[in-house]
Formats: C-alpha cells, structure tokens, sequence
C-alpha cells in the first residue's frame, strides 16, 4: 500500500482541519463587530442561546453524521452498496423528522428554557436558532454520506461557506435590529437574535452547496448500486435500528460534554446571583469566559475535531477487518498530528493570549479574559486529545466508553465548580479550572481504555516531550519579542502580530532539529511534499 493511500485518512483530515480552522478563523473575526455592535450583555444572550441551541441540536440530530459515516464505510468495505445507500435514504427520514420536531419544540419553549437558565432575554435569540436544527438534520445527513465514502472535501466546502454567510448575515442583521429596537430594554437581546440569525442564513447556503454537490454525483453512487453483487439486503427497520443505535451514544457522550457548558452557565448564574450580583455585572464576567476564552482556545481544538470524524470511518472499516496492527498504526499518527498542532497552540495562548485578546477585541476587552487565557490555555490539549480519542473509541465500536467517560468528567466537574465558584470565590477563574479539569479526566479515562482494548501504548518522545520543547522555546522566544517590541513601539497590535510571525517558524525548525517529526511523517501531512522541500532548503532536514 502506497504511503499516500494508507495516510489517507490523515490527509483527508488535514482537509477537515483546515477548513475547521478557517471556519473557527472567520466566527472569531466576525464576533469582534458584533460584540462592538450587541454589547457585553447581548453577547452573554447570544451565548445562552447557543449552549442551549447546541444541547438541543445535539441531543437530535448532531451525531447522525458520524452514525451514518461509520456505517456507510462499514457497508462499503463489504461492497454492500445497495444497503449503503439504503441507509443514507433511512437516515435522510429519521434525521429530518426528528429535527424538525426538535425545531419546533425549541421554538415553542424558548421562554421556559431561557428563564430556567436565569437569562430570560436569550429567548428571543433562541426562537431565531430553532429553525436551523431542521436545516442541520438535513445537511448533516449528506456530510455523513460523504465521509462515509471517505473524503472530507464536500464537508470542508460546506462548513466554510456557511460561515461566511453565517459572519454575513450575524453582523448586518444585528446592527439592523439594535437600530431598530434601540429605545427598548430588550434591544441587547434584538441584537443577539440578529447574530443569530447569520447562523440561520449560513446554515442554508451551506445545505444548497451540498443538495448541488449530491446531484453531482448521484450518478455515481448508482453505478456503484449496478455493482453490488453480494445479495445482502438489510430492511428499513434493521437500517433504522442500527443508525438509532449507533447514533444513541455518541448523541450521549456529546450532550453530556455539551452538558459541562450549560451547567457552567446556570451554575455560575445561579451562585452570582445568590451573592447579590446584578445580571449585567454578571453578564461582564461570563461573557469574558464564554466569548473570549472558550472561544479562542476551541480555535485549534477544530483540529482535533476534524481528525476525530475522518478516522472514525477509517478506523471502523480497518477493525472490522481484524486488522490491529493498522488500526495501532492510525492511532499513533492521529494523535502525534494532533499533539503536533495542539501543544504548540496551548502554549501559545498561554504567552500571547492577552495581547492576542486585545488585539482583536479592542474596546471590549477585559484583562480578567486575558489572564483566563494564560490560566487556561493548557485547555487546547486536553479537549484536543479528549475529542480525537473519542472517535477512536467509536471508530472501535466501544460507543459507550466515551458516554461512561464523560459522565464521569462531568460528575467532578460540577463538584468541583460548585466548589470553586462558591465558598472559594473563585468567579470566573473557577469556570476556566473546572474547564481544564474536565478534559484532563476524559483524557486520562479514554487513553487507559484504548491502551486496554487495543493493547497499545502511545510512543512519548516525539509525540508529547520533543513538542512541548519545540514549543516552549518558541513561547518564550515570541514573548520576549513581544515585550521588547511593545516597549519600543508602544503598540499592542505591531508587536504581537510581529510575534505571531516569529512563533510559527521558531516552532517548527525547533521541532525539525530536535527531530520530533521525520521526513516521512511530515510528507503525511497536507501539504507534505512543500514542507519537506521548504525544511530541506533551510537544512532542517538532511
């Protein structure tokens, strides 16, 4: 097997963190003229409604895409594609159903869910997200059948171009609807539904690109129909019960991880406003953890994200075929990938996240969210292997460990924020520990279950030690520089992006020459052939 085939699944994922990126890129470019436009309060509403929106879209149709992925690729290593796409056709009925009456209930209860959560105003940004759970169940269904057949590309397209309308349509609409309601009491939350609203828009475009990409190759999948020649044919019902069963704990393991969020907020919400906290002082403080912190840190998680639904396909057909070796083998690659990116990215936030913070919010910036940024930075590697070793935990058929493992994670969480941010008085430093806590302990449960099943024992050196290195020359090295420009320059903005510049190929020479990565591994990447010839020029590579 050639090497480019048998890292496929890793370009492929390469395809779906890129693209994870640039989407990640985008939501944190455009939040920055919408935080200006909503305020600190309209943005603590609008991410309300979106934890909220998330729960629900999770519990209903967010995991069909990784179901029917996993089954389509299993179904086509057999060369059973009749029922391949007898289970795209089963899971198209059961998704848009199910989201349309998740839609509807969301919509319907919109009120009751954001007075519960103890921020009444985030129902009217809530109503505008209930339609796009329907749009999603639809979209998500045809991003499965995609990465089922193994490629990520139509997926990746997708999500970019739902995000540039999503950044669109979030601004305009709600500098249109703050204009409109600015004398109201509620035109924070007009605002917030505005932003709402692009993810709406955004949701649909992306739909319309995948419908055109479908019908391009809808000819395709019937010729592969023509060639099935294996005489097994599986039911609707059997089609439906086992989407429902493979759907039910990945739908458990993501909502009890989504769970952590909506408990941080009623939680923090609820002891605050115990200790007398008014709702907008207390909207100042969430809105700098959930805004600012969570989103930046999560920028690089989209890597892992990406790595974790390409190889859960991948790795379902190669076990299926009792092939352990190379089921061993993609384990490792994945995770020294992701670690490559990962570490990096957490310490980077970890020295640069402040003026980084700064330097793109500006007027709304607070130091408490850069000083959460420096505290929680490490956050970036743990959900980062957490979220990958999830998929390899699915793409293995042991569906429940990541369930059992999360609700484990999640029982210490709530502990230990009600400790944290209650009798401690930790505020929102507490958010970001319990934050941190969480992904370390789904980390550590799901790494001794993979190492059991699949008798496997990561390689440590280059994969976390040589990497953290690399790493920590680079932080030190782009926040000496940052500091020696900002006192020279006096300007936030110069000196960080001058640091930026330096960090990237600090870190990777540092890598290179402490021989983290070798020539082969790196040509795996996307990419790979240039960053080989680049590292060769640079006699970084012999």
């Amino acid at each position: 097997m050639s090497e480019k085939r048998k890292n496929d699944y890793l370009l492929q994922g390469g395809i779906l963190a890129i693209a994870g990126l640039i989407t990640r890129f985008i939501g944190l470019v455009y939040r920055i003229p919408l935080t200006r436009i909503v305020g600190t309060e309209g943005m603590a509403y609008y991410n309300t409604a979106y934890e909220i929106y998330n729960i629900a879209l999770l519990v209903s149709t967010y995991s069909v895409p990784v179901a029917v992925s996993k089954l389509i690729a299993d179904k086509d290593s057999r060369g059973q594609y009749i029922n391949s796409n007898r289970i795209f056709r089963v899971g198209m009925l059961l998704s848009s159903g199910i989201g349309l009456i998740a839609s509807l209930i969301l919509f319907i209860f919109a009120k009751n869910l954001a007075s519960f959560m103890k921020w009444p105003s985030a129902a009217i940004p809530l109503r505008v997200l209930a339609p796009t759970i329907f749009v999603f169940s639809i979209m998500g269904i045809i991003r499965g059948l995609f990465q089922g057949k193994r490629t990520m590309v139509p997926t990746a397209f997708s999500q970019i171009i739902e995000q540039i309308f999503n950044a669109i349509f979030s601004v305009l609409a709600a500098y249109l609807l703050i204009r409109a309601h600015q004398d109201s009491a509620e035109a924070a939350a007009y605002g917030a539904a505005g932003g709402t609203t692009g993810t709406l828009v955004g949701a649909i475009f992306g739909l319309i690109f995948l419908v055109f990409i479908y019908s391009i190759n809808s000819g395709y999948f019937t010729r592969k129909c023509l060639k099935d020649h294996t005489g097994e044919r599986d039911s609707d019902g059997e089609i439906a019960k086992m989407i429902l069963l493979t759907m039910l704990p990945i739908i458990l393991s993501q909502t009890i991880y989504q769970l952590s969020g909506i408990l941080d907020n009623y939680m923090f919400s609820r002891i605050m406003f115990g200790k007398g906290m008014e709702e907008a002082e207390k909207a100042v403080l969430y809105e700098a953890y959930s805004n600012k912190y969570k989103w930046m840190y999560n920028l690089p998680v989209a890597i892992a994200s990406a790595f974790g639904v390409s190889i859960v396909p991948t790795l379902s057909a190669t076990y299926k075929q009792k092939n352990l070796d190379s089921v061993r083998e993609k384990v490792a690659s994945s995770i020294k990938v992701n670690m490559v990116v990962a570490i990096p990215s957490a310490v980077g936030l970890s020295f640069l996240g402040g003026p980084i913070l700064l330097l793109l919010f500006n007027k709304t910036y607070t130091p408490l969210s850069g000083r959460l940024m420096t505290l929680g930075g490490i956050a970036v590697v743990f959900f980062a292997l957490s979220t990958l070793t999830n998929g390899i935990l699915q793409g293995i058929d042991h569906l429940r460990l990541p369930v059992i493992h999360s609700a484990i994670s999640l029982g210490v969480h709530i502990v230990l924020l009600y400790i944290l941010v209650g009798p401690l008085n930790f505020g929102a430093y507490g958010l970001v520990i319990g934050n941190v806590t969480y992904g370390l302990l789904v980390c550590i449960l799901n790494w001794i279950s993979i190492g059991d099943i699949l008798d496997y024992r990561q390689e440590v050196r280059t994969t976390f030690l040589i990497p953290l290195a690399a790493s920590m020359i680079m932080g030190l090295l782009a926040f000496g520089v940052f500091k020696g420009l900002f006192a020279l320059l006096h300007s936030n903005s110069v000196a960080v992006i001058i640091a930026i510049i330096v960090a990237v190929p600090v870190y990777f020479a540092a890598l290179l020459l402490l021989k983290g990565v070798s020539e082969e591994e790196l040509r795996g990447f996307p990419k790979g052939d240039f960053l080989v010839s680049a590292a060769k020029k640079m006699k970084l590579l012999r």
